[in-house]
């Protein structure tokens, strides 16, 4: 940490150089400062999303999401605690462009065709589209640093996500509780000029990176999304090009609340379910469930059915041993039951490490 004078008021205070984007603590004001010429120039571009919960409000969202998952609502607040609540504001660079894809690929023919000469089976098509977005990229260094951060977008398309960037608008305006009312501003027009007095108690993050890297990152993910994109229009993309109109930049701090929840079950399940911490993403303006865990996922039920039919399996086994051998075929099929659970849950569990493995970025794995 370093003392500096804002260029705005003249206060002095504490600044960390490793941010991008420095702000006063007295006045708000946003600069950018050279080290070695010692230069400051005001930074504009930056705003700020009011967060307009807490803790309580937050808590209340989400043992509501949980009552609207579960089989049972009236149950719910007891089978489910919430463990631990947090929040931040997280800057995000929004890069405001639109992207326009041209495409070469072979179709495949409906009919079969009667020249037999190898590929006339397919034949050339070529389109193009274009599509605007305000794509938001997390302006911190290790964007794993808060849960569920780094895959954020989900395309309607069946395209998978391999970049941490996501367009705010239509990221943000899911899985709300409340329904939306008339005249209601996006969750982007609710932008302010940025004041430490919006945040209502977060703590706010620092940016750690620069425009340019932003700029070049969004433009990565866009293009590769719209290269996805294109090999839904055809069985063999042979080309795509690309090519990105930007028209603005800016440093947004948008609020996230981060909540964790164990699943406790009070039927005959709390013998053979171990509570595992789940995790829940809201943003701060409207509550709206940006990522969550369920509480009981497909590999927790396979693991209780393995553990259930190896019991029984047990269980006729030794009816089978002490009355009558008839009872063994049952302990057999009970054995093969269990058997194939427990390897389908193991594969599940392979799975889910190697995806942790892939969307973990490199640099954060080396440090």
């Amino acid at each position: 940490m370093h003392e500096l004078t804002c260029p705005a008021c003249g206060s002095p205070s504490q600044y960390n150089f490793r941010d991008y984007v420095l702000s006063c603590t007295f006045c708000s004001a946003s600069f950018r400062f050279d080290a070695e010429s010692g230069r400051k120039d005001l930074f504009t571009d930056h705003y700020i999303i009011p967060n307009t919960f807490d803790q309580v409000r937050v808590k209340e969202h989400v043992q509501e999401w949980l009552k609207r998952l579960h089989h049972k609502p009236g149950v719910a607040d007891k089978e489910f605690v919430v463990l631990d609540i947090r929040g931040e504001s997280i800057p995000f660079w929004v890069i405001s462009l639109e992207v326009h894809t041209a495409w070469k690929g072979l179709v495949q023919r409906n009919k079969r065709p009667t020249d037999s000469k190898l590929g006339s089976e397919f034949i050339p098509e070529s389109g193009n589209f274009r599509r605007t977005y305000r794509w938001a990229i997390n302006a911190r260094t290790n964007v794993c640093e808060n849960w569920g951060m780094a895959r954020l977008h989900e395309p309607k398309e069946p395209v998978g996500v391999t970049w941490d960037g996501f367009p705010m608008d239509s990221t943000c305006s899911r899985g709300r509780i409340t329904p939306a009312t008339e005249g209601e501003k996006s969750f982007y027009d609710s932008r302010e000029f940025f004041e430490f007095k919006y945040s209502n108690g977060l703590p706010i993050l620092g940016c750690q990176i620069d425009s340019d890297e932003a700029l070049r990152r969004a433009k990565t993910h866009v293009e590769w999304y719209h290269y996805n994109l294109a090999t839904l229009h055809c069985d063999y993309l042979l080309d795509s090009r690309h090519e990105s109109d930007i028209a603005g930049i800016q440093l947004v701090h948008v609020p996230f609340w981060h909540a964790t929840y164990a699943y406790r079950p009070t039927n005959f399940l709390r013998h053979l379910y171990r509570p595992v911490e789940k995790h829940v993403v809201l943003e701060g303006v409207r509550g709206g469930i940006i990522k969550g865990e369920l509480g009981l996922i497909h590999r927790d039920k396979v693991q209780i059915n393995a553990m259930v039919t190896a019991a029984a399996a047990l269980i006729f086994f030794i009816m089978g041993a002490i009355w009558s051998s008839m009872f063994m075929l049952v302990a057999l099929f009970f054995g093969v039951v269990s058997g194939m659970s427990a390897y389908i849950a193991m594969i599940k569990l392979e799975e889910r490490k190697r995806m942790t493995h892939l969307v973990t970025p490199h640099a954060v794995k080396t440090q």
